[in-house]
Formats: C-alpha cells, structure tokens, sequence
C-alpha cells in the first residue's frame, strides 16, 4: 500500500473508533466526541480530494478520470446532505440525548460504513496504481 492510502486507512479506523465510543456516551461527552468525528471526517474529505484532483492530472485513464470526479462529486453530497445537517442537529447534549439520536446515528453509522467499505474495496486500490 503507498503512504497515503496507509494514511486513509488508519483515518478511517479511528472514524470507526470514534463512532464506537459515542454508542456508549451521553451528554457533554457524546457532543465532545461527535465534535472529533466531524473534524476527522471534513479533514478526511479534504484530503481526499486533493489527493484525488492531483492523482488526476497524472493519470491518462479516461475512466479513472471520470470515476474519480464521480467520487469527489458523490463525496460532496454525503457531507452536505447527510453529514454536515447530522452534526449541526447533534451539536448540544440534550440533542444528543433525545429519542432522535439513535436512528439518525445508526443512519450515519451505516452510511459511513458502506462509504469506507467502497472507498477501501475500490477507489483505493485504483489510487494505489498510480503511486498513492
């Protein structure tokens, strides 16, 4: 694996460690950790798009170009259509200790899975090709 998709990776063990911890916390705590996940995780977008906007302009695959612009693109909506409005509603301990919080947790929980399971199984590979 090069560096930087070994850097992806442990990026998103910890994501997956972070929504560990918030399944068993509450109040204060769970808004703390909640806040760490969002930063890990808008930090992660960023980086990966510019990993992926660079590793375009090296490749001359016509189908890697296009399917890592669909990546950025489908990357963009998750984080403004699901992510960015979770964490804006989940951002006081009450909020996060309302009857709410679960389902629309287990919902993130699910999508972020099926995203770092994509993003592992095979647009990283695809990076790994072209050095990264």
């Amino acid at each position: 694996m090069g560096a930087t998709v070994d850097s992806f990776k442990a990026t998103h063990k910890a994501a997956v460690d972070l929504l560990g911890q918030i399944d068993s916390q509450s109040g204060q705590k769970r808004v703390d950790t909640l806040n760490s996940l969002k930063d890990a995780l808008l930090a992660h977008v960023a980086e990966e798009n510019k990993v992926i906007t660079e590793s375009m302009g090296k490749s001359d695959n016509v189908f890697f170009k296009s399917a890592a612009q669909s990546f950025i693109d489908e990357l963009g909506k998750i984080a403004e259509n699901a992510l960015l409005p979770f964490f804006n509603k989940y951002s006081t301990p009450d909020a996060v200790d309302s009857g709410d919080f679960v389902s629309d947790f287990d919902g993130i929980k699910s999508a972020l899975a099926g995203r770092i399971a994509f993003e592992e199984g095979t647009f990283y590979p695809e990076l790994e090709k072209i050095g990264y």
